[in-house]
């Protein structure tokens, strides 16, 4: 392989990282992990994996192909899912195996999914699901609710960590009380607890009394509680629905919105969820439009990317119907996935995860890895190596016990039996053979080749699919590179990243000469302004900018490349368009339905205006001219990380720019 000195990574990929992935090394929040530590963790955890999975201790060409990962790693030339940095190692990721997972889908039909379905979320875990009517339902009859509301301030103080429940009689009335447990088993078991009741009640209390303070750090996941504000707000709502569905079996609409309330009791980077209606079902439209005008009485549904599911090639005048839809909806929603195509490429199909990359089964997962091409021009044979070592990290990662005691077994058995991996790729603009067939049909090969081979190595079933491009927007960031399939918006970028105003790593920004200003959309926020540029990627002039005015029809010809080629589950991309595109886009779809699984659309700004000019506060990312940049990026100074101990979590963008943003 290409044994090139490790490069420096940006200030901003230095930031996000330990903002997002070097976990706090002690109590207080105060002093956290380099790069290289993340990384000595998660080979940790690989080698626990591994010898496990073998029954005995690894030998010496093992223990050098983990430092083969290690040396990778360490260069940003590839990594391990963001949820593995975040947790592989620990000691929660060894008790909770489903945490060390990105992508899950199931069908929500009973209490039993709607529990394994916000465990999940509480480990960390995407939720992709189908809500399904005819056994969940409402109370049996309206109840009175009464709230008891968490008193704790010490934030050391943890309270009674199961439920506590009683059926009592005050008089006539029938009084059903549940003090909530302060852990993640309790909070994924209440939903179960109100769902499953058909006891005859008058008034329920919910005591909410045992959970401890928000912003306080769980010692296992890492993560800052929330307290108790969010989980009793969305139970109150939750319940308010059991009332008003008293006596009925509750709706695809009704199940959709209890699972987004359950997403609302986390913070965004631990709740994105998808949920999928099949087209043509009797309440399908109704599903389409769920989040038109979402924000004024339903604001839980932007939880959740809603997309309908096609079993058969939908007519012309059905795709403009959708994509009407869409337009009418602000240019994104309802998704439409190809269920038949997704059958023909993964038999087990019933759905996929938020961000549409992994087909899977009901109650099936994935794990994903990602190897960034752009450092690798040059050098195809340290590629096909790299590709071949975490092809075989990632099967390594399917070497997992689901049986927590909270999850059906059927997740257990069943990834026994899939063994999906998903070997991605991002900087894929950057890359010399982006427009070659045969390369990537090649690296395809060697992906599956690595992956099948640990699998016989390990005398274990071969995973089903093996290769996928996610949106990769935060590890792209840490990469240093383009983010999946997708084209920046220009050569020269301001990217706006959102910070608590108390982060400590605000004052380091700014004392380097960084812009800081308030976030107009959050009173506790500021932005803080990193220059991006990117020299290797072709653009277009305008008005002396150079931007990205790929039309929608060529970024969909990207995916097709990429599906036709490398992809065996699908490839994540959102792409954007302009209205008057809609019928070539139709046109399009038309003639490529076979190679079409599913993509995210997403109006077009345009990128050679600034905020001001599209009407905007601020854009996240925004273009400027090439004088601008240097000028700006020639004024920053170095800053100290080690002095930069941030408390707050950053706000995943991970999705941001690919199929699955949190509307």
């Amino acid at each position: 392989m290409n044994n090139t000195p490790a490069y420096v990574p940006s200030t901003r990929a230095q930031v996000i990282t330990r903002r997002t992935y070097n976990r706090p090394l002690d109590s207080a929040g105060t002093v956290f992990e380099t790069w290289e530590e993340t990384v000595d963790r998660v080979i940790g955890h690989q080698r626990w994996l591994w010898e496990r999975a073998q029954g005995k201790a690894l030998r010496p060409p093992q223990v050098l192909e983990l430092e083969t990962l290690r040396s990778l790693m360490l260069q940003r030339k590839v990594t391990t899912s963001g949820r593995t940095l975040w947790l592989g190692g620990t000691e929660v990721a060894k008790r909770r195996e489903a945490s060390m997972f990105n992508c899950s889908f199931a069908r929500t039909e009973t209490v039993h999914d709607v529990v394994d379905q916000f465990w999940l979320l509480l480990q960390g875990c995407g939720v992709g699901f189908e809500p399904v009517v005819g056994v969940l339902s409402g109370f049996t009859k309206p109840v009175e609710l009464q709230i008891i509301r968490s008193q704790k301030t010490d934030p050391n103080e943890k309270g009674r960590e199961s439920n506590l429940e009683t059926f009592t009689q005050e008089g006539h009335r029938h009084v059903w009380y549940i003090s909530v447990g302060d852990s993640a088993e309790a909070w994924a078991k209440l939903p179960g607890k109100l769902l499953a009741n058909k006891k005859p009640c008058d008034r329920l209390v919910l005591d909410f009394s045992q959970i401890r303070p928000a912003g306080v750090r769980l010692s296992g996941y890492g993560w800052i509680s929330s307290g108790d504000e969010t989980i009793a707000a969305s139970m109150e709502k939750i319940i308010t629905l059991l009332n008003h569905r008293a006596g009925r079996l509750l709706s695809r609409i009704d199940i959709l919105d209890i699972l987004n309330h359950l997403g609302t009791t986390l913070s965004s980077r631990r709740s994105a969820e998808i949920a999928l209606v099949p087209f043509g079902d009797p309440e399908w439209a109704t599903f389409a439009s769920a989040k038109k005008d979402h924000w004024i009485d339903n604001p839980q549904r932007a939880q959740s990317n809603n997309s309908l599911l096609f079993y058969h090639k939908p007519s012309r005048n059905d795709l403009t119907s959708i994509f009407d839809l869409i337009v009418e909806s602000g240019g994104s929603e309802p998704g439409f996935i190809n269920a038949q195509a997704a059958l023909k490429r993964a038999p087990w199909f019933k759905g996929v995860n938020p961000c549409a990359e992994i087909l899977l089964g009901n109650k099936s997962f994935c794990n994903l890895v990602e190897i960034d091409l752009g450092k690798f021009n040059g050098d195809w044979d340290g590629l096909c190596e790299a590709i071949r070592v975490v092809a075989r990290a990632n099967y390594r990662q399917t070497c997992v016990d689901l049986l927590d005691g909270m999850l059906q077994h059927t997740w257990h058995e069943l990834n026994e039996f899939l063994r999906l991996t998903g070997v991605g790729l991002t900087g894929i603009v950057r890359w010399e053979h982006q427009y070659s067939p045969e390369h990537l049909v090649c690296l395809k090969r060697m992906a599956v080749r690595g992956c099948w081979q640990m699998a016989d190595e390990l005398n274990l079933p071969r995973s089903q699919a093996v290769t996928t491009i996610k949106p990769s927007g935060t590890l792209s960031k840490i990469m240093d590179t383009t983010e999946g399939i997708h084209r920046p918006l220009g050569r020269y970028i301001i990217n706006n990243v959102r910070f608590s105003k108390h982060d400590p790593l605000v004052d380091i920004c700014r004392g380097a000469g960084y812009r800081v200003f308030d976030d107009p959309y959050a009173s506790d926020a500021v932005l803080i302004a990193f220059p991006v540029s990117w020299e290797d990627v072709s653009f277009s002039t305008v008005d002396g900018k150079e931007v990205n005015l790929e039309s929608a029809v060529s970024q969909l010809d990207r995916y097709k490349t990429m599906m036709d080629n490398y992809v065996q589950h699908n490839a994540s991309i959102t792409v954007s368009y302009d209205p008057t595109e809609v019928p070539a886009i139709v046109d399009w779809i038309d003639r490529n339905w076979e190679s079409y699984v599913g993509v995210s659309f997403l109006f077009r700004n345009d990128p050679t205006k600034t905020a001001e000019d599209l009407g905007y506060p601020y854009l996240p990312q925004e273009v400027v001219g090439k004088s601008d940049f240097y000028y700006y990026a020639e004024s920053l100074k170095p800053i100290n990380l080690a002095a930069a101990n941030s408390f707050d979590e950053l706000e995943d963008a991970g999705c941001a720019t690919g199929a699955c943003p949190i509307r």
